[in-house]
C-alpha cells in the first residue's frame, strides 16, 4: 500500500513541475493573446513564436522541412483566446467537435458517463439512506474529496445530462493542466465529442482554433492520425473503431535504437510498447528466452497484473519504431476500452505462459529451443502458439502452380527420351559445318572426311547416309560439291550448286 502511495506522490510532484514549467514558457503567449485576443501582424506572432514552439501539439503538427518556429508562426495567426471559470463546461459529451483547445494556464477534467451498474448500485445505497439526505455527507467516506467537489459543480448544472435523483452520472478519467492539448480527436475522425470538459481551476485561459483552420495548419496531424487509425484496426480487427480512436489517443510513436535496454529486470514498471517495426528480446537472468517482432505488443503483462516491478529485461536487437504508453495513461484509457482490454488480457496469458515454457526448457539444458535470434529473423507472438497444418482434403494435383522457364525446361528434360542415332547425327553434323573453309582434298571421298575431323566407323556411315554428295573434279583437281540435300543448314551457300537429278 505504502508503496502506491508512494507512486502516486512521484507523480503527481512530476506533473506540478512539467505544469510550472510549462507556464514559464507560455508567459508571453499568455499576455499576447489576452491583449489583443487573435494576433495578425507578424511582430506580434514572432513574440509568441517561441512559446508556441515549446507545445508538444505544435511540435506533433509541423510539416517535415519545416523549422518549428516558421510553422509557429503561420499558424500563430488561427488561434483566438478563451476564458473560462470554475464549474464551466467547454463542451459537452456528444457535441460536435468544431474546435481544438490549448491550455495556456489552468486545468480541466475530462468526463465519461459512468457505466449502468454503477449508477443502479449508488441509487439501492441512497435509498437506504436516513432522511434528510445530505449529498455530501452521505459520500465522504465513499469517495475522494476531490471526485465530490467534480460532482457537486456537475449538481448546480441544473441539468438531468449530468446529475439525476442525487446521482451523479458522469466520472472523472483524466485531467489537462497547462502546455497541453485537447479536442482534436473529434476533429479528426469527425465524429460527436467522446467526454465532456470541466473547468476545475479558478481560472482558465485557453487558445482554441477552428475546424476549418486545423486541416489546413495541421494537415499533417490529420493524416498521421487517420494512418494511426488504420493500422490499429489491423492489429485489432474485431474492435470498433470509436473505441480504437480513444484507445490511441494515449500512444506516442517512438523510436529505439539497436542493443537499447527498454526496461531491465526488476525496475519499476512505467509503460508498455506496441511495436510496429523491428524487433526485440526477452531475457531472464542475463538467459536469452524469447523474441518478439512487429506487429507486437510487449510490457503489458505486469500492469494487468497490478504488479510494480518487472519481471523480465526487454532489449531491442534492430532499429525499432513503437508505439509507447505510459502506466498512467494507460490505467485512464482502459476504463473507455474494455474490449480492447480483454484482447491485452488474453495476449498476456499466452506471453506468460510461454515464458515459464521457455525457462523450463532453459533449465533442462535445452537452450537452443527456437526461436532463435537470428539477424533476419521475424516472429509474431502468435506464431509461437499456432501449428501450420495442411487444408482439409487437399489434393495437391489440383494447386495451381506458376512455372518459371526453367522448371519447364527442367520438367521436359526430364520426360525426353534421348536418341543416340539422332545425338550422334547431330555431333557430325556439327563437325562438318562448325568451320568455313576452303577444304582441300583427294580423289576419295574418305580422304575428305578424315581431314576433316577424326571419325569413327559408325560416324562415316552415318554422315555418308545423310548427305548425297555428287563430286566433280575439274582440270586442277579440286573438289565442287554440286548438290546437298540440307542446303539450308548451310553457312555460305554460295560454295554449292544445285543438282535436281540428285534431289530426291
Amino acid at each position: 500500500m505504502s508503496t502506491v502511495i508512494g507512486k502516486g506522490q512521484q507523480a503527481y510532484n512530476e506533473t506540478t513541475t512539467q505544469r510550472r514549467k510549462n507556464e514559464a514558457n507560455l508567459r508571453v503567449t499568455l499576455q499576447y493573446y489576452s491583449k489583443y485576443g487573435k494576433l495578425t501582424d507578424d511582430h506580434s506572432l514572432e513574440q509568441v513564436a517561441p512559446g508556441l514552439a515549446s507545445l508538444e501539439f505544435m511540435k506533433r503538427n509541423c510539416p517535415e522541412r519545416t523549422k518549428l518556429e516558421e510553422f509557429c508562426i503561420q499558424s500563430g495567426q488561427y488561434f483566438e483566446f478563451e476564458q473560462y471559470k470554475q464549474g464551466d463546461i467547454i463542451f459537452h459529451y456528444g457535441d460536435i467537435g468544431d474546435k481544438v483547445y490549448i491550455i495556456l494556464k489552468g486545468d480541466v477534467a475530462v468526463l465519461v458517463p459512468r457505466a449502468e451498474s454503477e449508477i443502479v448500485a449508488e441509487r439501492e445505497e441512497i435509498s437506504q439512506a436516513k432522511l434528510p439526505f445530505e449529498f455530501e455527507m452521505f459520500q465522504r467516506n465513499k469517495k475522494p474529496s476531490k471526485s465530490i467537489q467534480i460532482e457537486v459543480q456537475l449538481a448546480q448544472q441544473n441539468s438531468n445530462f449530468y446529475f439525476k435523483d442525487n446521482v451523479c452520472l458522469f466520472k472523472k478519467v483524466f485531467q489537462f493542466y497547462s502546455g497541453q492539448s485537447f479536442g482534436d480527436v473529434a476533429l479528426i475522425s469527425d465524429k460527436p465529442r467522446t467526454a465532456s470538459i470541466l473547468v476545475t481551476s479558478d481560472q482558465i485561459y485557453l487558445i482554441s482554433m477552428c475546424k476549418k483552420d486545423f486541416k489546413i495548419s495541421c494537415e499533417k496531424s490529420v493524416l498521421e492520425m487517420n494512418q494511426t487509425l488504420d493500422y490499429f484496426v489491423t492489429v485489432l480487427p474485431y474492435i470498433g473503431k470509436m473505441q480504437i480512436s480513444k484507445f490511441i489517443q494515449f500512444f506516442h510513436k517512438t523510436d529505439f535504437s539497436p542493443q537499447q535496454w527498454l526496461w531491465k529486470e526488476g525496475e519499476q514498471v512505467k509503460f508498455f510498447i506496441l511495436i510496429l517495426k523491428g524487433r526485440v528480446e526477452i531475457k531472464q537472468q542475463q538467459m536469452p528466452l524469447y523474441q518478439v517482432s512487429d506487429n507486437s505488443f510487449i510490457g503489458h503483462e505486469e500492469i494487468l497484473e497490478g504488479l510494480t516491478l518487472r519481471q523480465y529485461g526487454c532489449k531491442t536487437l534492430d532499429n525499432t519504431i513503437a508505439y509507447l504508453m505510459d502506466y498512467e495513461d494507460f490505467n485512464v484509457a482502459r476504463k473507455n476500452a474494455p474490449d480492447i482490454v480483454k484482447v491485452l488480457i488474453e495476449k498476456a496469458k499466452l506471453m506468460t505462459s510461454y515464458l515459464e515454457r521457455r525457462k523450463e526448457e532453459v533449465k533442462k539444458g535445452q537452450t537452443n529451443v527456437q526461436p532463435l535470434y537470428y539477424p533476419v529473423e521475424r516472429r509474431l507472438i502468435q506464431d509461437m502458439f499456432v501449428i501450420k497444418s495442411p487444408r482439409n482434403n487437399e489434393v495437391r494435383s489440383n494447386q495451381p502452380k506458376f512455372l518459371s522457364y526453367f522448371d519447364i525446361t527442367k520438367f521436359n528434360k526430364k520426360k525426353a527420351k534421348p536418341n543416340p542415332i539422332n545425338q550422334q547425327q547431330s555431333i557430325s553434323e556439327d563437325l562438318y559445318f562448325s568451320k568455313e573453309k576452303n577444304l582441300k582434298t583427294t580423289r576419295s571421298p574418305s580422304n575428305y572426311t578424315q581431314r576433316v575431323s577424326p571419325m569413327t566407323k559408325q560416324m562415316k556411315e552415318i554422315l555418308l547416309k545423310k548427305f548425297k554428295l555428287n563430286f566433280r573434279f575439274n582440270a586442277v583437281g579440286s573438289l565442287k560439291i554440286s548438290s546437298c540435300k540440307s542446303a539450308n543448314d548451310l553457312r555460305n551457300k554460295s560454295r554449292f550448286k544445285t543438282d535436281a537429278s540428285i534431289d530426291n
